[in-house]
């Protein structure tokens, strides 16, 4: 096990994946940002692989910001490995330890006997120039919307072994969300029952993480975009059935932003294919297609008309003029939707 010299700028988190699993670690490390996720992964890395197990219980150390203090802190990098090469102490949630700034002298000069991990969970550090200067700085920020779904199939490829195409990625993405924690745990619970090398399908995605392959907001937009009305209908009658998996405002939102990309389309000048996947927000060939021929399914008049409605609805529904109840309020809008 070997100590790299100190970086002097933030690095990404395959980098610092890959100082783990090479095992060439800094002597100080600062994960800090608003996304979680990527904090708690690196973090559970370091715990579980710089020491062996049969190292940890006298040489590595994990403290709360909340529950110790700044000088804990100090005293415990200071100390000397026991049987060991290395000692690890780990700081988790950094951002509720007073007085944080007195680490800063550690960090200018710490221990080459010590690997010093700061976890900073919920936003940056206030003042990080010290670790700028002398440690390994990552800082962790959220997957942005246009490239969730993409972030999850290649986290169902690379992490989970499984096989993920990008219209079930998107389905998981819309019912999930940004929450990156939550669709890494679901992908964990379906190692139980589903083989490494599978592909997961919209049913096992039904059966196992409870998201209707037939009545979900993708299903509705490719059933509105096609102007099929028949099935629009029943997916709005299976939303008002199920409120609380389909709440209006939730649904209204994905709507605003298919139809807003059609409206895109059709105004911008370049069509080439690399304004396509900005406008669509996807580089699969199959779905700017698909979206392509949505957006010709409807004049530039029509789009303006729906998303008119769809701006009147999401105020209706937030109690703006609203004499009706939610389910009524999604009747009528896809009425009017489907009517244009």
């Amino acid at each position: 096990m070997a100590k790299k010299e100190s970086s002097s700028k933030s690095v990404t988190f395959d980098a610092i994946v890959r100082q783990i699993r090479e095992k060439q670690f800094a002597p100080v490390y600062l994960l800090h940002g608003e996304e979680p996720f990527f904090i708690d992964r690196l973090c559970k890395m370091f715990e579980e692989s710089i020491l062996e197990p049969d190292e940890r219980d006298f040489n590595q150390v994990v403290l709360y910001g909340k529950d110790t203090s700044a000088d804990m802190v100090l005293a415990n990098a200071r100390q000397f490995p026991f049987g060991s090469p290395y000692r690890v102490v780990i700081l988790k949630e950094a951002k509720e330890l007073k007085n944080i700034e007195l680490l800063d002298a550690y960090v200018q000069n710490p221990s080459p006997q010590t690997i010093f991990i700061v976890c900073h969970k919920y936003g940056k550090l206030r003042s990080p120039k010290a670790y700028n200067a002398h440690g390994v700085v990552f800082v962790s920020e959220g997957v942005k919307d246009w490239n969730l779904n993409a972030w999850i199939q290649n986290l169902a490829e690379q992490t989970f072994n499984y096989r993920l195409n990008p219209q079930t990625a998107a389905v998981l993405g819309e019912h999930i969300g940004n929450d990156l924690s939550r669709i890494y745990t679901e992908f964990q619970k379906l190692q139980v029952v589903l083989p490494a090398n599978s592909e997961i399908t919209p049913e096992i995605v039904e059966k196992y993480i409870g998201i209707s392959k037939e009545y979900n907001i993708f299903e509705l937009q490719e059933a509105l975009g096609s102007r099929n009305l028949g099935k629009a209908y029943n997916i709005m009658l299976n939303f008002t059935l199920h409120p609380k998996e389909n709440p209006n405002i939730k649904t209204i939102s994905m709507l605003y932003t298919f139809y807003h990309k059609m409206l895109r389309y059709h105004l911008a000048p370049d069509k080439s294919n690399d304004a396509l996947r900005v406008i669509f927000g996807t580089g699969v060939p199959m779905m700017i297609s698909r979206n392509i021929g949505y957006a010709n399914n409807h004049s530039l008049p029509q789009l303006t008309k729906i998303i008119s409605i769809l701006r009147e609805y999401d105020l209706k529904c937030k109690g703006v003029d609203a004499s009706n109840d939610d389910a009524e309020l999604l009747k009528e809008m896809i009425y009017k939707i489907t009517h244009v």
